[in-house]
């Protein structure tokens, strides 16, 4: 008995938000020490959310499909015959949004701990 299995509809993606929270000055909080008021400064904090999301499949391959001919055509137009050098590989880090948009990330080895998708592309 084979079982056929089927391309779901939708895909869960887990985002992430990052935002700065201040603590107002002369306000209460676990790091206070006492009645000295010496810093006026209001307490940065960072603070992540993160949600889960459905996107639509359909949406995705889109979106994907987009990104990946935009990289292709780039790559066709870096690497010119009339070219001395000759470009044989490029890796890339992608992130997917809540939404099924395609990032590009322009931070370096950074994106690997967010989520990111990593596009290695090699020469035949």
């Amino acid at each position: 008995m084979s079982e056929e299995i089927s391309t779901p509809e939708k895909i869960w993606i887990i985002t992430g938000e990052t935002y700065a929270e201040e603590t107002p000055s002369g306000a209460r909080s676990s790091g206070d020490t006492g009645g000295v008021l010496v810093d006026e400064t209001p307490e940065v904090t960072e603070v992540v959310v993160t949600e889960r999301k459905e996107v639509e499949v359909a949406k995705l391959k889109r979106e994907m499909k987009g990104f990946l001919q935009a990289m292709r055509e780039m790559l066709d137009e870096a690497d010119q015959p009339s070219s001395g050098m000759r470009l044989d590989e490029v890796e890339l880090s992608v992130e997917i949004n809540g939404e099924g948009k395609v990032s590009l990330f322009g931070i370096g080895g950074k994106a690997g701990g967010k989520g990111a998708m990593t596009f290695k592309f090699k020469r035949k």
